[in-house]
Formats: C-alpha cells, structure tokens, sequence
C-alpha cells in the first residue's frame, strides 16, 4: 500500500496509523495535507501535525516522482487513466490529478504540468454495512443506491456489501470496478469482495453492464459513482432484464436526489428498491435508509 509515494513521505507515514490515512494532499510548493481519521490536518516529517509551519512541502519534482512510480514506470501504459483524471495504484489507491488537460478533437487527450494530487487510500471495514445488510437484503436480492458527498466512504460500504451477500451463499456479483479502487489491495486482489464475486477492471460503465450481463449472468451487479444519464441507463437495463443492482452516487441526500435531472427519472421509475443516506460527519456512518419511495425507513 502507498508504495508508489516519495521516500520522505513513506518515512512520514510510519509515524501514523494507516488505518487512519484516508487521504493524501500533494501540491506543488505547498503543505501537504492529511485526512486522518476523517479530519483534515498537516503530514510533517513524524507525523501528522496541526499547523503548516511543521508540515512537509511538496516540489514538482516529488509530484512527477509519485506518478511515475504509480504507473511502474511507464506512465504511457496508463495514458487513458491519466487523461480522465486519475491513476490508480497498484494497492487500488485512487490519485487524483489537477494539471493542464490538453484536448483534441473536442476530448481529452493527456495531461500535462501536473501540480496536485489527490491520493485515496482504501480501507477495509468488516462490518460497516451490517445496517444496510440486515434492512435491505433480509428477503433477498434488491437494488440500492448509496447516496453522500464525496469521500464519506461509500466505495468502503459497497466493499463490505459485496462480501456480506458473497458470504451469505451462491450468489453471482459482477463487480464493476471502474478505477480499480474497490477489489484490489494489491495485484492479489487481497481485499475481500466474497468468494461468488467476478470482477472487470478497469472499463465504462455501460461496455462492463453489457458484457456482464451478456456473458457472466450475474444475480447482482455492484458499481461505483454513478454520474450520468447513460449509466443509469444502463443499470435499468440491467434491472428490467432480472439482474439486481447496487451503485452510489454523489449526492448529499434524498432531497439533492430528486433535484437532479440524472436521478430524479431513477427515482420517478422506482429503478432502486433502497436508497442509503451516509452521514456527512464521519466515513462510512449510515444516517437513513429509505424506500423506493423515498420514505424513511430506519438504518436497522
């Protein structure tokens, strides 16, 4: 984990506990910032520390160093990863990157003079969707959207759903994991997503839903950062077509839901039987489940 980091980082960090780094801040000729335990603070040399005075700084030349060993050394071999916007680790860390995007063709096509990283470190938290486990999925198979802000932990919570309805018996889980970031704690594949669990790296949304459905004949299909009008598309072909679904989305609740365009024909069309609200206090805290009807229904 993190082994693509700088050495003056990595020494850093075996001051703190990993358990608690969920996220690195790395920008060019700034402090570098640390989300510990789900607050923001400094990373110095022996730690995490409060003020930015005792906090390491990072260069360019540290940026570059990070992506060039997060991608073994061969950033053309994850060319189209850098062009959306990220790489991603060999231990399933997502790195965000803020940079110069250069576009052809009215897409993009590479970025360039890279200035900040985002780095999200995984974690596995056995026992973090045991609400939405026991409410949800007591009588079988249904389809869930996990709804909060951005890194309230809702790629933890499908972790764990994966390996609670993996446990419970046969059940066939087509994980669709876009940016590598929900299976993968290293080339292993050591995090646990149940033992009934095929997984596609790595692909788009809609080309995984087809292929899967097409070729694999998943009961459940489990998917990360719903964003668009086409993949919620593509998951409502995949309920009307008998395959069950579990996804998330950034939204912050139910009412944020219904104002969006992408979500609201979602929710109009009843395409999820539960919709899972985290807390915005914390990672990974369930703060209401609510029916197909977006009624509340309890976390228990």
């Amino acid at each position: 984990m993190l082994e693509f980091l700088t050495d003056g980082l990595r020494a850093a960090l075996l001051h703190c506990n990993l358990n608690k780094v969920y996220e690195l801040r790395v920008r060019a000729g700034k402090p570098v910032v640390c989300n510990y335990g789900g607050a923001y603070t400094y990373l110095g040399a022996r730690g995490v520390c409060p003020r930015a005075g005792g906090a390491l700084t990072a260069s360019v030349s540290d940026i570059e160093q990070i992506i060039s060993r997060a991608s073994e050394y061969s950033v053309y071999s994850v060319t189209e990863q850098l062009r959306q916007g990220f790489l991603t680790g060999a231990g399933g860390e997502r790195i965000g990157i803020a940079g110069v995007f250069v576009y052809e063709g009215g897409e993009s096509f590479a970025v360039r003079d890279v200035t900040s990283l985002n780095i999200r470190v995984p974690h596995e938290v056995i026992g973090c969707a045991d609400a939405i486990f026991r409410r949800c999925f007591s009588a079988g198979l249904c389809s869930v959207l996990v709804l909060s802000p951005p890194g309230r932990g809702k790629t933890t919570i499908l972790r764990d759903l994966a390996r609670q309805i993996g446990g419970g018996g046969i059940v066939n889980i087509l994980l669709s994991d876009e940016r590598g970031e929900i299976s993968a704690a290293n080339r292993d594949f050591s995090l646990d997503v149940g033992a009934c669990t095929d997984v596609i790296r790595f692909s788009g949304k809609k080309d995984a839903l087809t292929a899967a459905v097409r070729a694999m004949r998943p009961d459940l299909i489990i998917t990360d950062e719903v964003v668009s009008a086409s993949e919620i598309e593509a998951l409502a072909a995949c309920v009307r077509g008998g395959v069950a679904v579990v996804a998330s989305a950034h939204c912050k609740d139910a009412a944020a839901l219904l104002a969006s365009p992408v979500f609201a024909r979602a929710a109009e069309e009843k395409l999820f039987d539960y919709y899972v609200q985290l807390s915005s206090q914390g990672v990974g805290q369930v703060e209401q489940i609510f029916d197909a009807a977006l009624a509340p229904v309890g976390t228990c």
